[in-house]
Protein backbone atom coordinates (compact mmCIF):
# COMPACT_ATOMS: atom_id res chain seq x y z
CA UNK A 1 0.00 0.00 0.00
CA UNK A 2 3.02 2.29 0.50
CA UNK A 3 4.27 2.15 -3.10
CA UNK A 4 2.33 3.83 -5.91
CA UNK A 5 2.61 0.80 -8.19
CA UNK A 6 0.17 -1.09 -5.96
CA UNK A 7 -2.55 1.51 -6.53
CA UNK A 8 -3.47 0.38 -10.06
CA UNK A 9 -4.22 -3.32 -9.42
CA UNK A 10 -5.93 -2.53 -6.13
CA UNK A 11 -8.01 0.13 -7.88
CA UNK A 12 -9.30 -2.50 -10.31
CA UNK A 13 -10.01 -4.80 -7.38
CA UNK A 14 -11.87 -2.02 -5.56
CA UNK A 15 -14.01 -1.31 -8.63
CA UNK A 16 -14.71 -5.03 -8.94
CA UNK A 17 -15.89 -5.09 -5.31
CA UNK A 18 -18.05 -1.96 -5.65
CA UNK A 19 -19.70 -3.21 -8.86
CA UNK A 20 -20.61 -6.41 -7.06
CA UNK A 21 -22.17 -4.40 -4.22
CA UNK A 22 -24.06 -2.14 -6.63
CA UNK A 23 -25.32 -5.18 -8.55
CA UNK A 24 -26.78 -6.60 -5.33
CA UNK A 25 -28.45 -3.25 -4.58
CA UNK A 26 -30.04 -3.23 -8.04
CA UNK A 27 -31.34 -6.77 -7.52
CA UNK A 28 -33.35 -5.69 -4.49
CA UNK A 29 -35.39 -3.40 -6.75
CA UNK A 30 -36.31 -5.94 -9.41
CA UNK A 31 -39.87 -4.76 -9.92
CA UNK A 32 -38.84 -1.32 -11.12
CA UNK A 33 -37.51 -0.63 -14.61
CA UNK A 34 -33.98 0.83 -14.48
CA UNK A 35 -33.03 3.37 -17.15
CA UNK A 36 -29.48 2.64 -18.27
CA UNK A 37 -29.03 5.55 -20.67
CA UNK A 38 -30.30 6.79 -24.04
CA UNK A 39 -28.89 3.79 -25.87
CA UNK A 40 -30.89 1.18 -23.92
CA UNK A 41 -33.91 2.63 -22.12
CA UNK A 42 -36.15 0.31 -20.19
CA UNK A 43 -33.72 -2.50 -19.42
CA UNK A 44 -34.83 -4.11 -16.13
CA UNK A 45 -32.65 -3.40 -13.12
CA UNK A 46 -32.00 -7.12 -12.67
CA UNK A 47 -30.45 -7.39 -16.15
CA UNK A 48 -28.26 -4.36 -15.56
CA UNK A 49 -27.12 -6.09 -12.36
CA UNK A 50 -26.19 -9.17 -14.41
CA UNK A 51 -24.12 -7.05 -16.78
CA UNK A 52 -22.36 -5.42 -13.83
CA UNK A 53 -21.22 -8.88 -12.73
CA UNK A 54 -19.83 -9.39 -16.25
CA UNK A 55 -18.04 -6.03 -15.92
CA UNK A 56 -16.58 -7.20 -12.61
CA UNK A 57 -15.32 -10.30 -14.39
CA UNK A 58 -13.51 -8.19 -16.99
CA UNK A 59 -12.05 -5.87 -14.35
CA UNK A 60 -10.78 -8.86 -12.39
CA UNK A 61 -8.70 -9.90 -15.40
CA UNK A 62 -7.29 -6.38 -15.68
CA UNK A 63 -6.36 -6.40 -12.00
CA UNK A 64 -4.28 -9.57 -12.43
CA UNK A 65 -2.70 -8.23 -15.63
CA UNK A 66 -1.77 -4.95 -13.94
CA UNK A 67 -0.29 -6.76 -10.93
CA UNK A 68 1.96 -8.82 -13.21
CA UNK A 69 2.88 -5.92 -15.49
CA UNK A 70 3.83 -3.60 -12.60
CA UNK A 71 5.25 -6.42 -10.47
CA UNK A 72 2.82 -5.31 -7.79
CA UNK A 73 1.72 -8.66 -6.39
CA UNK A 74 1.28 -8.69 -2.63
CA UNK A 75 -0.39 -10.62 0.17
CA UNK A 76 -2.67 -7.62 0.73
CA UNK A 77 -3.68 -7.67 -2.95
CA UNK A 78 -4.38 -11.41 -2.83
CA UNK A 79 -6.64 -11.06 0.23
CA UNK A 80 -8.39 -7.96 -1.14
CA UNK A 81 -8.95 -9.75 -4.44
CA UNK A 82 -10.41 -12.73 -2.60
CA UNK A 83 -12.93 -10.55 -0.74
CA UNK A 84 -13.92 -8.80 -3.97
CA UNK A 85 -14.30 -12.16 -5.75
CA UNK A 86 -16.51 -13.52 -2.97
CA UNK A 87 -18.76 -10.46 -3.28
CA UNK A 88 -18.95 -10.15 -7.08
CA UNK A 89 -18.71 -13.81 -8.12
CA UNK A 90 -19.81 -15.70 -5.02
CA UNK A 91 -22.65 -13.80 -3.35
CA UNK A 92 -23.97 -11.61 -6.19
CA UNK A 93 -24.64 -14.43 -8.73
CA UNK A 94 -26.58 -16.45 -6.15
CA UNK A 95 -28.77 -13.46 -5.31
CA UNK A 96 -29.06 -12.66 -9.02
CA UNK A 97 -30.72 -15.98 -9.84
CA UNK A 98 -32.98 -15.73 -6.77
CA UNK A 99 -34.25 -12.22 -7.54
CA UNK A 100 -34.41 -12.79 -11.30
CA UNK A 101 -36.64 -15.85 -11.00
CA UNK A 102 -38.82 -13.97 -8.52
CA UNK A 103 -39.18 -11.16 -11.07
CA UNK A 104 -39.42 -13.22 -14.29
CA UNK A 105 -41.95 -15.87 -13.22
CA UNK A 106 -43.29 -15.31 -9.73
CA UNK A 107 -45.77 -18.22 -9.85
CA UNK A 108 -42.99 -20.69 -10.66
CA UNK A 109 -40.71 -19.06 -8.10
CA UNK A 110 -43.35 -19.27 -5.36
CA UNK A 111 -43.87 -22.98 -6.04
CA UNK A 112 -40.13 -23.75 -6.12
CA UNK A 113 -38.74 -21.27 -3.62
CA UNK A 114 -36.92 -23.94 -1.50
CA UNK A 115 -35.16 -25.25 -4.63
CA UNK A 116 -33.99 -21.75 -5.57
CA UNK A 117 -32.81 -20.98 -2.03
CA UNK A 118 -30.88 -24.25 -1.69
CA UNK A 119 -29.21 -23.94 -5.12
CA UNK A 120 -28.21 -20.30 -4.47
CA UNK A 121 -26.88 -21.15 -0.99
CA UNK A 122 -24.97 -24.14 -2.37
CA UNK A 123 -23.34 -21.97 -5.04
CA UNK A 124 -22.32 -19.30 -2.52
CA UNK A 125 -20.91 -21.90 -0.13
CA UNK A 126 -18.83 -23.54 -2.87
CA UNK A 127 -17.44 -20.14 -3.92
CA UNK A 128 -16.47 -19.37 -0.31
CA UNK A 129 -14.86 -22.80 0.12
CA UNK A 130 -12.85 -22.41 -3.06
CA UNK A 131 -11.56 -18.96 -2.14
CA UNK A 132 -10.72 -20.07 1.39
CA UNK A 133 -8.88 -23.08 0.03
CA UNK A 134 -6.56 -20.99 -2.11
CA UNK A 135 -6.11 -18.06 0.26
CA UNK A 136 -6.48 -19.15 3.88
CA UNK A 137 -4.79 -22.50 3.20
CA UNK A 138 -1.61 -22.45 1.13
CA UNK A 139 -2.28 -25.47 -1.06
CA UNK A 140 -0.32 -24.09 -3.99
CA UNK A 141 -1.51 -23.47 -7.54
CA UNK A 142 -0.40 -24.85 -10.87
CA UNK A 143 1.18 -22.29 -13.17
CA UNK A 144 -0.70 -23.24 -16.36
CA UNK A 145 -3.94 -24.69 -14.98
CA UNK A 146 -6.78 -23.81 -12.63
CA UNK A 147 -7.62 -26.54 -10.11
CA UNK A 148 -11.39 -26.50 -10.42
CA UNK A 149 -13.46 -23.74 -12.01
CA UNK A 150 -12.40 -20.19 -11.00
CA UNK A 151 -15.06 -18.18 -9.16
CA UNK A 152 -14.63 -15.42 -11.75
CA UNK A 153 -15.70 -17.77 -14.55
CA UNK A 154 -18.54 -19.25 -12.49
CA UNK A 155 -19.92 -15.81 -11.62
CA UNK A 156 -19.63 -14.45 -15.15
CA UNK A 157 -21.19 -17.55 -16.71
CA UNK A 158 -24.09 -17.47 -14.26
CA UNK A 159 -24.72 -13.78 -15.01
CA UNK A 160 -24.65 -14.47 -18.75
CA UNK A 161 -27.07 -17.36 -18.23
CA UNK A 162 -29.54 -14.95 -16.63
CA UNK A 163 -29.09 -12.45 -19.48
CA UNK A 164 -29.72 -15.16 -22.08
CA UNK A 165 -32.70 -16.48 -20.10
CA UNK A 166 -34.23 -12.98 -20.16
CA UNK A 167 -33.32 -12.12 -23.75
CA UNK A 168 -34.90 -15.26 -25.20
CA UNK A 169 -37.80 -15.32 -22.73
CA UNK A 170 -36.96 -18.86 -21.69
CA UNK A 171 -39.56 -18.75 -18.90
CA UNK A 172 -42.29 -18.67 -21.55
CA UNK A 173 -40.69 -20.50 -24.47
CA UNK A 174 -39.45 -23.54 -22.53
CA UNK A 175 -41.36 -25.61 -20.01
CA UNK A 176 -41.17 -23.71 -16.71
CA UNK A 177 -40.92 -27.04 -14.91
CA UNK A 178 -37.24 -27.21 -15.99
CA UNK A 179 -35.19 -25.39 -13.31
CA UNK A 180 -32.46 -24.27 -15.75
CA UNK A 181 -30.90 -21.51 -13.66
CA UNK A 182 -30.91 -23.42 -10.32
CA UNK A 183 -29.25 -26.33 -12.12
CA UNK A 184 -26.59 -23.98 -13.52
CA UNK A 185 -25.90 -22.72 -9.99
CA UNK A 186 -25.43 -26.27 -8.72
CA UNK A 187 -23.21 -27.19 -11.70
CA UNK A 188 -21.03 -24.09 -11.23
CA UNK A 189 -20.75 -24.84 -7.50
CA UNK A 190 -19.66 -28.43 -8.08
CA UNK A 191 -17.10 -27.40 -10.70
CA UNK A 192 -15.60 -24.76 -8.39
CA UNK A 193 -14.72 -27.37 -5.75
CA UNK A 194 -14.00 -30.19 -8.20
CA UNK A 195 -10.56 -31.80 -8.68
CA UNK A 196 -10.68 -31.09 -12.43
CA UNK A 197 -8.07 -29.03 -14.27
CA UNK A 198 -8.79 -26.11 -16.60
CA UNK A 199 -6.04 -24.53 -18.77
CA UNK A 200 -5.42 -20.85 -18.09
CA UNK A 201 -5.57 -18.20 -20.79
CA UNK A 202 -1.90 -17.40 -21.25
CA UNK A 203 0.77 -17.09 -23.91
CA UNK A 204 1.43 -20.37 -25.72
CA UNK A 205 4.14 -21.54 -28.11
CA UNK A 206 1.82 -21.42 -31.13
CA UNK A 207 1.64 -17.78 -32.42
CA UNK A 208 -1.62 -18.43 -34.29
CA UNK A 209 -3.27 -19.70 -31.11
CA UNK A 210 -2.01 -16.61 -29.26
CA UNK A 211 -3.58 -14.37 -31.91
CA UNK A 212 -6.82 -16.34 -31.56
CA UNK A 213 -6.79 -15.80 -27.79
CA UNK A 214 -6.06 -12.08 -28.10
CA UNK A 215 -8.78 -11.61 -30.70
CA UNK A 216 -11.35 -13.33 -28.50
CA UNK A 217 -10.29 -11.31 -25.45
CA UNK A 218 -10.66 -8.02 -27.34
CA UNK A 219 -14.08 -9.07 -28.64
CA UNK A 220 -15.11 -10.18 -25.13
CA UNK A 221 -14.19 -6.79 -23.63
CA UNK A 222 -16.02 -4.93 -26.39
CA UNK A 223 -19.16 -7.03 -26.01
CA UNK A 224 -18.98 -7.07 -22.21
CA UNK A 225 -18.54 -3.35 -21.58
CA UNK A 226 -20.89 -2.59 -24.49
CA UNK A 227 -23.52 -4.86 -22.94
CA UNK A 228 -24.19 -6.40 -26.33
CA UNK A 229 -24.06 -9.77 -28.11
CA UNK A 230 -24.21 -12.00 -24.98
CA UNK A 231 -24.54 -14.97 -27.32
CA UNK A 232 -20.90 -14.60 -28.29
CA UNK A 233 -19.72 -14.37 -24.68
CA UNK A 234 -21.88 -17.33 -23.68
CA UNK A 235 -20.64 -19.45 -26.59
CA UNK A 236 -16.92 -18.84 -26.08
CA UNK A 237 -17.36 -19.37 -22.33
CA UNK A 238 -19.09 -22.70 -22.88
CA UNK A 239 -16.50 -23.88 -25.42
CA UNK A 240 -13.63 -22.83 -23.16
CA UNK A 241 -15.09 -24.66 -20.17
CA UNK A 242 -16.05 -27.89 -21.95
CA UNK A 243 -12.94 -28.22 -24.13
CA UNK A 244 -10.66 -27.00 -21.34
CA UNK A 245 -11.86 -29.52 -18.77
CA UNK A 246 -11.66 -32.36 -21.31
CA UNK A 247 -8.08 -31.35 -22.20
CA UNK A 248 -7.22 -31.05 -18.51
CA UNK A 249 -8.54 -34.56 -17.89
CA UNK A 250 -6.24 -36.00 -20.57
CA UNK A 251 -3.27 -34.05 -19.12
CA UNK A 252 -4.02 -34.93 -15.49
CA UNK A 253 -1.20 -37.44 -15.03
CA UNK A 254 1.34 -34.97 -16.41
CA UNK A 255 0.23 -31.85 -14.55
CA UNK A 256 -0.88 -33.16 -11.16
CA UNK A 257 1.73 -32.34 -8.46
CA UNK A 258 2.93 -35.10 -6.18
CA UNK A 259 3.37 -34.94 -2.41
CA UNK A 260 7.12 -34.38 -2.58
CA UNK A 261 6.97 -31.70 -5.28
CA UNK A 262 3.82 -29.59 -4.87
CA UNK A 263 3.12 -26.99 -7.50
CA UNK A 264 4.30 -23.50 -6.53
CA UNK A 265 1.76 -20.86 -5.67
CA UNK A 266 1.81 -18.59 -8.69
CA UNK A 267 -1.20 -16.30 -8.52
CA UNK A 268 -0.50 -12.62 -9.01
CA UNK A 269 -3.59 -11.36 -7.24
CA UNK A 270 -5.38 -14.34 -5.73
CA UNK A 271 -6.32 -17.76 -7.06
CA UNK A 272 -9.87 -16.97 -8.14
Amino acid sequence: MVHKKFIVPNLFTGLNFLLGIYAILLMTDTFREAMTGDASPGRPAIILAAWLIVWSNLLDKLDGFAAKLLKASSEFGAQFDSLADLTAFGIAPGFLVYFYLQWADYNWFAAHRPLVIVSAAFYMLCAALRLARFNAIDVGELKEYFHGLPTTFAGGFTALSVIMHWKYNVASNISPSIPILPLILVLMGLLMVSPLYLPKLMRRKNPLFNMFQIGNLIAAYLCGFGMTFPEYLYTIGTIYGVVGFIYGAFQRDRIEPDDENPAPFSSAHGAG
